[in-house]
């Protein structure tokens, strides 16, 4: 009478199909934790970038047409460069009150932003020194103005005079935000 029992052969097939779920098992955890982390990543600059544009849009909202005193002439408190972006703001806390100048700058692939209550007769000195980290992945922003005179965006704003009537920004990570500036818009009349 035979012996009832597995052979070898089986033993071996079965021993390489159970393998070959383990590794597919394995495999797909892998790649689903991976997915997770991906989107866990996305997610998080997502919110960052969010955060970002809605900050920035408040306080460019906001601008002020503020005169500060520059080598002995008055000028409006405002700078713009593909790179960065200097303004003054009506957009702050309650507990600080009046007026806030801000300052965001690209340094080593950095956002960082400088800001200061005014009056602040120092404070076109202090706009493009060390600030705070706002991002540390920033690629690709540019900021544009827009010119209601010449009815074209420009890589910098030089007016001395009055503000942009726009502000668009731009970045590889995000599709163009462009920001109006009520104070920008001139009264027709004038």
């Amino acid at each position: 009478m035979r012996e009832r029992g597995f052979t070898l052969l089986e033993l071996l097939i079965a021993m390489t199909i159970l393998g070959l779920i383990a590794v597919i098992a394995g495999v797909s955890v892998r790649l689903g934790i991976r997915a997770w982390e991906r989107g866990k990543t996305d997610a998080d600059n997502s919110r960052k970038i969010r955060y970002f544009v809605e900050r920035i849009s408040q306080q460019i909202k906001s601008a002020y047409p503020y005169q500060i005193e520059v080598d002995g002439e008055r000028v409006v408190a405002f700078q713009g460069r593909s790179d960065s972006i200097f303004f003054v703001t009506s957009s702050v806390k309650a507990s600080e009150g009046g007026l806030k100048w801000i300052s965001y700058f690209i340094r080593d692939g950095k956002l960082m932003i400088r800001e200061g209550i005014l009056p602040d007769k120092r404070a076109m000195e202090r706009i493009s020194k060390e600030g705070h980290v706002f991002d540390m992945e920033t690629s690709g922003l540019k900021f544009q103005y827009f010119s209601s005179k010449e009815k074209e965006w420009k890589e910098s704003w030089d007016s001395k005079t009055e503000l942009p009537v726009a502000i668009k920004i731009n970045a590889d990570k995000i599709p163009s935000v462009i920001i109006s500036i009520p104070s920008g818009f001139k009264d027709e009349k004038e």
